[in-house]
């Protein structure tokens, strides 16, 4: 892959690209989200905490307290098992971070499928590689409107990381997700070039049209 391609890619999962959540109706605003909120995950609720700054005792006590009143039945249950799975996941304890991850992802977390795909696809803390668990999260995630897997996803399509795979997302379905995030306010440099070069391999790939 082309370094710039590489870097672009890098700077679109890391980068926080969402400004501060406000608290939605019905949701309640506990100390695992002032403890353990991802600066990117959309359905946050209290201001993200950088990686580095995370106390992990703390944000696994509180998000475990936390996440065990809330019912799959509350809007809070998905985005408080994400935090108590990213909280075990920085403490290298992956064999308990992996099953709050799943639920926050099975219950619609876009953050949550993004997450666990990209932890399966990097292979991260040993888990084992499933590329076809990993597409079936990021195009729910990309349905979402997760920006990172809009572009993750075709570009693991486009250079055959899903051989073998049922892709669910048709080629007029990328390039909607391609659009979506080439329309954000906040993209850099880098970041257009690569949503910019997928468009064009995108449409390369596709059969040309036949004039009736």
């Amino acid at each position: 892959m082309p370094l710039f391609l590489s870097i672009s890619l890098v700077l679109l999962i890391t980068s926080a690209s969402l400004a501060a959540a406000e608290s939605l109706p019905g949701t309640t605003v506990t100390a695992c989200d002032r403890l353990a909120s991802h600066p990117e995950d959309p359905d946050r609720v209290a201001p993200g905490v950088a990686t580095k700054d995370v106390d992990l005792p703390k944000a696994i006590a509180a998000c475990a307290a936390d996440a065990d009143k809330a019912t799959p039945a509350s809007p809070d249950y998905a985005r408080l098992q994400y935090q108590l799975g990213r909280a075990w996941f920085y403490d290298q304890q992956t064999q308990k971070a992996l099953p709050p991850l799943e639920r926050a992802a099975a219950a619609g977390s876009e953050q949550a499928q993004f997450v666990v795909g990209y932890v399966i696809d990097e292979g991260l803390q040993g888990i084992p590689a499933n590329p076809c668990q990993v597409e079936d999260l990021w195009v729910r995630s990309a349905r979402a409107g997760r920006l990172a897997a809009q572009v993750t996803y075709p570009h693991h399509v486009l250079r055959g990381r899903f051989a073998g795979c049922r892709i669910q997302a048709t080629p007029e379905e990328m390039g909607a997700f391609l659009l979506s995030a080439a329309s954000r306010p906040d993209n850099n440099y880098y970041q257009g070039l690569l949503i910019s070069v997928l468009q064009g391999e995108l449409a390369a790939s596709r059969p040309p049209t036949v004039a009736p």
